[in-house]
């Protein structure tokens, strides 16, 4: 009876000796982790077999950080089954590319747990000597604490992303001492693959240069729903204040942005105006610059009809006052024409939010700001095409932000 109570737990103990440790995976959000010992797949390993993590990528992700916790089992005596508790901080690691890393598996369970950064290419322009293409590689962090969507219409999976930064490749006809001037044209959203990267932040190194040979100097913001926040320090990463262009309609929000602050002081916030015919409204929730080629007017009743008469003010400033509707007259007499809305730091300054009421700067002007989109009552304002002031048509229409109204009930008062 000794003798077969011995044999048994010799058996036991060369089975208890010779079992494998477990592999396992703790967090892998955008790729498939998958163990290889002795070119097989596997989710276990003995002691000193050379492990390899190899990752499959979701579309438009890479590894931006891999790590392990490292686990011994072990039995409590009063305790009818094993718990795990962790021994050692981690195993060490070896990289052999971006997707593939080894390790040798110590006497324990091994838990592997792997962050990722979306990764895309995108396009930006030189603009010191010429302009040509150049390709960058883009990082962006999926918003903690956020879940993708599916768009109901495509099927893709949609994620909120943080602009984290640029790696921009070598320039070389360029030196340290004489970079290349850089573009870039902020995407409102990429798509790779079926997944869709929505750009909702932007962090203050997105637009520091990887490269010694080139900067950026100068970044255009995309037409989105609502301006896209930047973190303070975005625009000068360098210490030297980036030339921002944002849609027209969010010049204001820009332009007040904290982390434009600079930029909005050195005169480098600007938007594009293309009008529409020789005459054209606009308003602003910031000052702004009156373009070279234009003039600038108030617009009253008089007995039956509209007029309009040069503001001196903004003539002799050349500014147009924040949260005023101006009338604005091209030197040609066909539309068409481009201008250069710059905003000036002579009224709200950075950090305030954008008003939106009419701060009626002109006396007897009775054109109102829209300073964003907003419905009018048709049978009380007029809207200007064509060079003429119309009614607007319906209470249903939208009048679309930096346009200006004529206000009957201002012309009444």
């Amino acid at each position: 009876m000794k003798i077969k109570i011995f044999a048994l737990l010799a058996l036991v103990m060369v089975a208890m000796t010779a079992s494998a440790y477990e592999l396992k995976v703790g967090t892998s959000a955008h790729g498939k982790v998958t163990f290889i010992v002795g070119g097989n797949v596997t989710t276990e390993a003995n002691k000193n077999d050379v492990v390899t993590v190899s990752i499959a990528l979701e579309n438009g992700f890479v590894v931006s950080d891999i790590s392990n916790k490292v686990y011994s089992e072990w039995e409590q005596a009063d305790a009818p089954r094993r718990t795990s508790i962790s021994v050692q901080d981690k195993v060490e690691m070896t990289k052999v590319d971006d997707t593939t890393w080894t390790f040798i598996m110590p006497k324990a369970n091994v838990e592997i747990n792997v962050d990722y950064i979306v990764h895309v290419d995108t396009d930006v322009e030189e603009t010191q000597d010429e302009t040509k293409v150049v390709t960058v590689q883009v990082d962006m962090e999926v918003v903690p604490g956020t879940t993708p969507t599916v768009d109901p219409e495509t099927g893709d999976n949609v994620y909120q992303v943080v602009v984290e930064g640029v790696e921009i490749p070598a320039q070389t006809d360029a030196t340290a001492s004489n970079p290349k001037e850089l573009t870039i044209a902020v995407e409102p959203s990429i798509k790779v693959g079926n997944n869709v990267f929505v750009v909702t932040a932007i962090s203050k190194d997105a637009f520091k240069s990887t490269e010694p040979t080139a900067i950026v100097t100068k970044v255009v913001m995309p037409e989105t729903p609502v301006a896209i926040p930047m973190e303070d320090g975005a625009l000068e990463p360098d210490g030297t204040p980036i030339e921002l262009t944002t849609p027209l309609s969010m010049l204001d929000d820009y332009a007040l942005m904290n982390a434009a602050k600079k930029s909005f002081e050195a005169n480098k916030v600007s938007a594009t105006a293309i009008a529409p015919d020789r005459y054209w409204t606009f308003s602003s929730g910031v000052d702004v610059l009156v373009p070279e080629g234009v003039s600038v007017y108030r617009a009253f009743m008089d007995g039956d009809d509209i007029r309009i008469q040069p503001i001196d003010e903004a003539n002799e400033a050349k500014i147009i006052k924040a949260n005023n509707g101006v009338l604005l007259a091209c030197d040609s007499k066909e539309g068409g024409n481009a201008y250069e809305m710059v905003a000036n730091p002579s009224g709200p300054k950075s950090g305030t939010p954008v008003a939106t009421t009419d701060a009626k700067s002109y006396a007897g002007n009775d054109l109102e700001p829209v300073i964003e989109a907003k419905n009018y009552a048709a049978d009380q304002y007029l809207i200007m095409k064509g060079n003429k002031f119309h009614t607007i048509a319906n209470n249903g229409s939208k009048v679309p932000a930096c346009k200006a109204v004529f206000s009957k009930a201002k012309a009444n008062q």
